[in-house]
């Protein structure tokens, strides 16, 4: 019986390969025929946007609802000639599309203007052994699970673009050729998660159980006759989704994780998709004068986990949080003037450099925030201090103009353009000098001076947070007002804040860092 579907899957192979060929000599993408197998059509309960990676380097974005019409169709930059993703996902500590390619580079993509970036100095090693690739991101540790129809198990850093721990070959079924995989529980700071996988050799759901060990547990039947390339993921509300070949057909299916079934949703527009990624819930990060890591929701305000934040110096407090949008990695500023990473999945804090920067902060509330266009981290204090820090050794960079005129006491700072290779951004400060605090420009950012665009609309009191996103552009402030910490739109034309959220448990925070991705 396996040697037959052996013989059915290479079939299906070479007929998807001829499939793909006409495809390449094609300048545009050629609608599928509908599909003759009696699977009918289901319909998806959960009405939500996906992205599916094509084998020419385009991403397109589609509906669970009418899955065979592109709502967007976008062509990747920045990935060398003749080099082709094999995978995407979305990873829940930041919201950014990742990729991997069969050359076993790792890239951030930039779904705004279709840059994908690679990450780290070189391919990762092992290489990519196998033609069907499993890419996922695991929610509890933000690393990268990565699998191949070659039996292969890997983990890989998504901020270093290099191996994490070469793990145990697939094992437990013969003759497996596994073609997708996907964890649940996909938001950032979960503590638990099961990773699926499916085969197209015995058309069955797996469970790799434990991940590590690469063991597979069977599920169940898929209950569809599929070869060749498939992809994977589950949504942060559970909901299973699959892109699988029946006969020369390529359809969007449900996947039911507890019995394996799958249910046609409906036609895909292309047949050549080899990847899929559901885009992760919106993500935020602050952190209070208990140094406890707090990630939350910045549509919401609801805090999804807490993480006590270890590795500092004794007695030392956090002032400010912001991600690298170089790498996408979690940067902090203590009060004993020394800058830290921070793995979101854990709160674990390792210090940049070998000890203090000098000069020393001079303030209590520090502004700290990167500029994508240099790869530095802007930081005001509210004694006026003026600096830039280099986030690879934690020194000074910089003693710039201090702020002026007068004497203002900005807390905190943003800049726009948050992605990798922005060649143009613009800083924000949030000065607190008087009982209505005021939104300036600081421009140009070296000199210290500021510019006012107006009233934010409320008195602060002590600590808060603001940070601009990456992909929206949208300012959000984390302001504690009447013993009350809430989020808040902030208006960057006018200074405005409105639509205030309440923060789940109420801290007063220090610093706040949005999701690159949002």
């Amino acid at each position: 019986m396996l040697y037959g579907k052996g013989i059915r899957f290479t079939a299906g192979l070479l007929s998807l390969a001829a499939l793909l060929s006409l495809e390449a000599c094609r300048d545009v993408q050629t609608p599928l025929a509908p599909e003759t197998g009696s699977t009918a059509n289901a319909r998806l309960s959960a009405n939500f946007m996906f992205y599916v990676l094509t084998d020419n380097n385009q991403i397109l974005k589609l509906n669970t609802q009418n899955p065979s019409t592109p709502l967007e169709t976008i062509t990747l930059t920045g990935i060398p000639s003749g080099e082709r993703l094999a995978g995407i996902d979305f990873r829940p500590a930041t919201g950014q599309l990742y990729g991997v390619s069969k050359a076993s580079r790792l890239y951030m993509i930039n779904l705004m203007n279709g840059v994908a970036t690679p990450l780290g100095t070189g391919p990762f090693t092992p290489a990519v052994n196998g033609d069907m690739i499993g890419f996922d991101f695991n929610p509890t540790v933000d690393r990268i699970r990565l699998i191949t129809s070659g039996g292969q198990n890997l983990r890989l850093n998504p901020e270093t673009g290099t191996t994490a721990a070469i793990d145990g070959a697939i094992n437990g079924v013969p003759m497996v050729a596994l073609s997708g995989a996907a964890y649940t529980n996909n938001r950032s700071g979960v503590t638990t998660t099961t990773l699926y996988d499916i085969d197209p050799i015995t058309d069955k759901l797996y469970r790799q159980d434990p991940p590590n060990n690469g063991t597979l547990v069977e599920v169940g039947p898929l209950g569809v006759n599929i070869a060749g390339l498939g992809s994977f993921d589950i949504a942060p509300d559970g909901t299973a989704i699959a892109t699988l070949i029946a006969g020369v057909t390529q359809g969007l299916y449900q996947i039911n994780l507890s019995t394996g079934m799958a249910e046609r949703l409906g036609n895909l527009p292309v047949n050549s998709i080899v990847g899929l990624a559901i885009p992760t819930d919106p993500v935020a990060y602050t952190a209070d004068g208990m140094n406890m890591l707090h990630i939350f929701n910045p549509q919401t305000g609801v805090v999804t986990a807490s993480k006590q934040i270890t590795g500092l110096q004794s007695g030392e407090t956090l002032y400010g949080l912001d991600f690298r949008p170089a790498n996408g990695q979690l940067y902090a500023i203590g009060s004993t003037s020394r800058i830290y990473t921070i793995n979101p999945s854990s709160g674990a804090a390792a210090a940049v450099g070998t000890g203090p920067f000098s000069p020393a902060l001079e303030g209590t509330d520090v502004g700290f925030d990167f500029n994508p266009t240099v790869d530095r981290i802007r930081v005001v204090t509210n004694s006026g201090q003026n600096l830039r820090l280099n986030p690879d050794n934690g020194t000074v960079a910089a003693i710039d103009g201090r702020l002026n005129p007068g004497s203002p006491v900005v807390t905190s700072v943003a800049y726009t353009n948050n992605f990798a290779g922005a060649t143009t951004t613009t800083l924000y400060d949030i000065d607190t000098r008087s009982t209505m605090p005021m939104l300036f420009r600081q421009n140009p950012p070296n000199n210290g001076g500021l510019e006012l665009i107006g009233n934010v609309g409320m008195p602060l009191e002590g600590g808060n947070g603001f940070d601009i996103g990456g992909a929206t552009g949208m300012g959000y402030g984390l302001f504690r007002w009447n013993g009350e910490t809430k989020v808040y739109s902030v208006n960057l034309m006018t200074g405005a804040a409105s639509n205030g959220v309440t923060l789940t448990g109420n801290p007063s925070v220090r610093g706040m860092a949005v999701g690159l991705g949002f």
